[in-house]
């Protein structure tokens, strides 16, 4: 694999709803990207699912559509609600139909000004290796084992708030809710599953079983496909604000401050799973016992709801 790096700037998938502010934001961060003047922009809007959605769509299509600083911009408009899982699966299809890579970015993840270069990079460097189907560009705070001195890792879990992937490995993949169902019903490929991704998928499928990345974590689990990590992140989400459609006020309020890259990783061909970096990787994902015994506890006291609502108040 060779380590130099084309010219070729990745088109840009942003997927938008109903958050005009938070949009402002992420197409502010990603248009002061080294890049973003040679990249074409994708924007695909999800139409109102009802008229409680009309006025803050109509706010972010005002927004989108006058958009600049970007090689080319194209909007496109859904006019049914497809609901997130749909715009998200349907915007990089269509896209990769055009197109042989795409950056994948949401209307609540802000990008360091290093976000485009580092996955253009990445993509240019893991383009003929069939091992990896994605470059993520964030990594949730986890203790790295002391032992690891690289500055990328690689895991099978789906990175979703911003990421990079190829046509080659699109195309492989099979997102038919069908396939999902038949494996999460099987007990010994659920554990196989969880240990390998993260065991709040599990969680995650119990609750919202159609959910986009969680089909696409399964679909390149399946393959045994990768995602490529960086050791330090290039995003961070703002949308933990019970504004977006699966992040509500329900769930804990819990706002990444960490700082972003200030410079990009060394892209080893020669990298490979380090499986003690991959236990430290997935811990976060258990749910303790003592969290599940708090849980039900304050849910049989009727003061679940009450406390979460105060961290979610800060």
């Amino acid at each position: 694999m060779s380590s130099h790096f084309s010219d070729t700037h990745a088109a840009i998938v942003l997927i938008v709803f109903n958050r005009p502010v938070h949009t402002a934001k992420v197409l502010s961060a990603l248009a002061a990207n080294d890049g973003a003047a040679d990249s074409p922009l994708l924007i695909y809007s999800d139409a109102p699912r009802g008229k409680q959605d009309e006025e803050a769509v109509a706010a972010v299509r005002r927004l989108v559509r006058e958009v600049t600083g970007f090689k080319t911009v194209t909007v496109v408009e859904r006019q049914q609600n497809v609901g997130c899982s749909g715009n998200v699966l349907g915007a990089i299809t269509e896209t990769l139909e055009r197109y042989d890579r795409c950056i994948v970015v949401e209307d609540d993840i802000e990008t360091s000004p290093l976000f485009l270069s580092y996955l253009n990079q990445g993509l240019d460097a893991y383009a003929t290796d069939e091992r990896f189907y994605a470059i993520g560009a964030y990594t949730y705070p986890f203790a790295m084992p002391a032992h690891y001195k690289a500055s990328s890792f690689m895991a099978q879990r789906h990175c979703s708030w911003g990421w990079a992937t190829w046509k080659r490995a699109w195309e492989r993949m099979d997102f038919n809710q069908a396939l999902l169902d038949q494996g999460m019903v099987d007990k010994v490929e659920r554990k196989s599953f969880a240990k390998a991704c993260g065991a709040d998928w599990l969680r995650t499928y119990d609750k919202v079983p159609s959910i986009w990345d969680l089909r696409v974590t399964y679909q390149a689990w399946k393959l045994g496909m990768y995602t490529l990590y960086p050791v330090s992140s290039f995003t961070r989400n703002i949308g933990k604000d019970g504004s977006g459609t699966n992040y509500d006020a329900g769930a804990l309020n819990s706002m990444d401050t960490s700082p972003l890259a200030d410079k990009l990783p060394i892209f080893d061909p020669a990298i490979a799973e380090d499986l003690i970096v991959r236990k430290a990787f997935l811990k976060p994902t258990r749910k303790p016992l003592w969290r599940k015994l708090a849980i039900k506890v304050t849910k049989g006291l009727g003061l679940y709801d009450t406390l979460l609502e105060r961290a979610n108040r800060g």
